[in-house]
């Protein structure tokens, strides 16, 4: 039997002197491609978006009317009859809302109308007898101007024309009493007549109106209880209906309060938002609380009830920003901002200036620009030159109404 043996001698001594080398070198190499492979890092990267960055100030309040119209008797002292008018009832100028007691009214008045009837008659007489008084004093002038045309002839003694002159002077005076007489009854007459309108007026004041056309918010009116002309008003209206809001902001963000600034509002069982405008901004802070008061025109106030509470949020700001997850900023030690920035695989650190901040997103004012690759986490682990392979990824931005851009509502970061 043939014993069949493998030729070794590759490996044999004078193999093994040419093979270990080789080997060596491809030891190396292997060593140095996975070093480099374990040396580059990969990273997620993602591009910077702009979005619309809107700074809002929160505020609480209420449902009020823009402008209360209080209604208070004219009539003092005098029982309430009848109430015409309940609270959310709609009421146009000049519709009646109460009637007050007005028997004495009346009773004067009927007394008035005696009393004017009584210088009416005065009068009447007070003519008959001036008309009396002008004939007398026009027949004793004539005589005395006889008279004195005779007495220079001798016809008529100077005593008879004595006599005549006496008898005009008696008759011109009861003429002057007549024309006085009946100017005070005259006067009387009309003083009746200002009586008569002011009871008059009484009356139609027993009647309590509405001086504007409105809401009825208030009615403290009751049946049985006395008007008065001091006190709480027996209706309070809000003019045309028209309610707003009025907020209060902090008094830290009242100064960014401007006139028209856009607001949304909410209120517990109003299913849509109460949109609207800031109308007016108090001049001062309530000392006590801190606070400012602010009032909002809202565009759709119909269904809404008066002391209704809202909260919401005052637009203060909108502009287009780069906005990008917290996650992608870092805050170095000496107060700078800091992002990672990949362009070509190489990192780079760069300072940026932030703004407003609301969770997750963050915006930024300045050191960016749209596009530009963002390293999301972990950019403190990297340095600057460094070479990474990005994965790229991105992140959401609530989208407005149109679709075409994405918006955020931020409050003020800081």
């Amino acid at each position: 039997m043939t014993d069949k043996t493998t030729d070794f001698s590759l490996f044999g001594a004078h193999g093994r002197r040419r093979f270990l080398p080789m080997l060596a070198v491809l030891f190396a190499v292997a060593s140095v491609s996975l070093a480099s492979a374990q040396e580059v890092r990969h990273v997620t990267v993602a591009a910077a978006r702009e979005g619309e960055v809107v700074g809002t100030v929160a505020a609480t309040g209420a449902v009020i009317a823009r402008e209360d119209v209080p209604v208070h008797a004219e009539v003092d002292g005098e029982i309430i009859r009848a109430v015409l008018a309940e609270e959310g009832d709609y009421v146009a100028v000049g519709a009646p809302l109460a009637r007050i007691d007005t028997s004495d009214a009346e009773l004067a008045l009927e007394k008035n109308t005696v009393e004017q009837r009584r210088a009416r008659t005065m009068i009447e007489q007070e003519k008959a007898r001036l008309e009396k008084a002008r004939v007398s004093e026009a027949e004793a002038a004539r005589e005395l101007a006889r008279n004195r045309s005779l007495v220079t002839s001798g016809a008529v003694s100077e005593r008879a024309l004595s006599e005549r002159e006496n008898d005009h002077a008696r008759a011109a005076a009861d003429l002057a009493l007549a024309r006085n007489a009946l100017e005070v009854a005259e006067a009387e007459l009309e003083l009746v007549g200002r009586n008569r309108a002011e009871i008059e007026r009484t009356l139609d004041k027993s009647t309590v109106r509405a001086p504007a056309a409105g809401l009825v918010l208030v009615r403290n009116a009751r049946t049985g209880h006395a008007a008065a002309l001091s006190g709480e008003p027996l209706f309070v209206l809000a003019e045309d209906g028209d309610l707003e809001l009025e907020v209060a902001v902090a008094e830290t963000d009242l100064a960014r309060i401007r006139e028209g600034q856009k607001a949304v509002f909410h209120l517990e069982g109003h299913d849509a938002p109460l949109e609207g405008y800031v109308r007016h901004r108090a001049a001062q802070i309530n000392a006590a609380t801190r606070l400012g008061d602010v009032r909002i025109a809202l565009d759709d106030p119909v269904g809404l009830v008066v002391g209704a509470f809202v909260s919401g949020r005052i637009e203060v700001l909108s502009r287009r920003s780069i906005l990008l997850p917290v996650s992608a900023i870092r805050f170095a030690g000496n107060g700078d901002t800091i992002v990672t920035i990949v362009e070509d695989g190489i990192v780079s650190k760069r300072p940026v200036e932030t703004g407003l901040a609301e969770g997750d997103l963050i915006e930024v004012l300045s050191g960016i620009r749209p596009g530009e690759r963002v390293v999301l986490k972990a950019g403190s682990f990297l340095k600057d030159g460094e070479r990474v392979v990005p994965a790229v990824d991105d992140y959401r931005l609530p989208s407005t109404d149109t679709g075409n851009a994405a918006a955020v509502t931020v409050s003020r970061a800081g």
